[in-house]
């Protein structure tokens, strides 16, 4: 399983009594969607390794309580405090067509309004104030920020993200 196959669903904040019981902070927008969880990866070292998952307990609103299998006491649970918890992206809840998961945007052909077809999504990149959509164009990057003004609508039958670009935007990064 690489990184590009998963999605992050939280971290591990904390050891929660002598058990080897760990908190896990939960950073998705409905919690109650990952209720039955069966096993996870961790991110340690930068590596993905998978973890079965014994028994699992509801702590608060973005919160579990997790239990793996072989972790017993608190210094081996320890050792896993902050790594990343991830699930494969099939476990994704399914989107209605209206709404969709950013991993799904790359490869999508980008549409402007008023130009045409002008290149293929590579990435979304999230930064501390916005998203910006990544997309090559005429063999350069081009970043574009995922604003309702120039985010028109995602068509996911026909794999194309229409967008109303900024004036000048393309010419910055092809000039």
């Amino acid at each position: 399983m690489t990184f590009d196959e998963v999605f992050e669903l939280g971290y591990l904040e904390r050891v929660h009594g002598i058990n080897g019981e760990l908190l896990m902070v939960m950073d998705v927008d409905k919690p109650s969607d990952y209720s039955k969880l069966g096993s996870v990866f961790l991110d340690i070292k930068g590596k993905l390794i998978p973890f079965l998952v014994q028994k699992q307990k509801a702590f608060k609103a973005n919160q579990l309580l997790l239990k793996f299998e072989d972790i017993d006491d608190e210094e081996s649970a320890d050792d896993l405090v902050g790594a990343g918890v991830f699930l494969p992206l099939t476990a994704l809840p399914p989107l209605p067509d209206d709404k969709y998961y950013f991993h799904e945007l790359v490869g999508m052909q980008v549409v402007d309004e008023d130009l045409g077809a002008v290149g293929e999504v590579t990435g979304v990149l999230e930064t501390p104030q916005q998203f910006l959509l990544q997309f090559d164009h005429q063999s350069h990057e081009v970043l574009c920020p995922m604003h309702d003004d120039i985010l028109v609508r995602v068509d996911k039958a026909a794999k194309q993200i229409h967008l109303r670009l900024p004036g000048g935007l393309l010419d910055v990064y092809t000039s």
